[in-house]
């Protein structure tokens, strides 16, 4: 593969890192515990389950395929939840002054 064809997967990749932040996926990328390879398996995982009647959190879907540990997903929960948290204090601050 040439190197403007890496590049352009590589940006391509990190778009699409970039969209994701903010679920949980993307805090767990950012946190180096999940590449996007690993991501897009736990997702294609999720739908059959979901086809099959059973609704799984991507977390659980990582963790028993083995992809994630039940702390990293902790910390990334962790994470997101003081991050929106964050954001509705900003919101909410933006709104006061307003």
């Amino acid at each position: 593969m040439d190197s403007k064809k890496q590049s352009g997967n590589r940006w391509v990749e990190q778009e699409r890192a970039r969209r994701i932040i903010g679920f949980i996926g993307g805090y767990l990328i950012d946190d180096g515990a999940l590449r996007l390879e690993d991501l897009d398996r736990g997702l294609e995982m999720q739908l059959r389950l979901a086809a099959q009647g059973r609704q799984a959190r991507l977390g659980e879907v990582l963790i028993e395929m083995g992809i994630i540990t039940r702390e990293q997903l902790a910390r990334a929960l962790k994470r997101q939840a003081h991050e929106e948290s964050d954001a509705l204090k900003r919101a909410a601050e933006e709104q006061r002054q307003a």
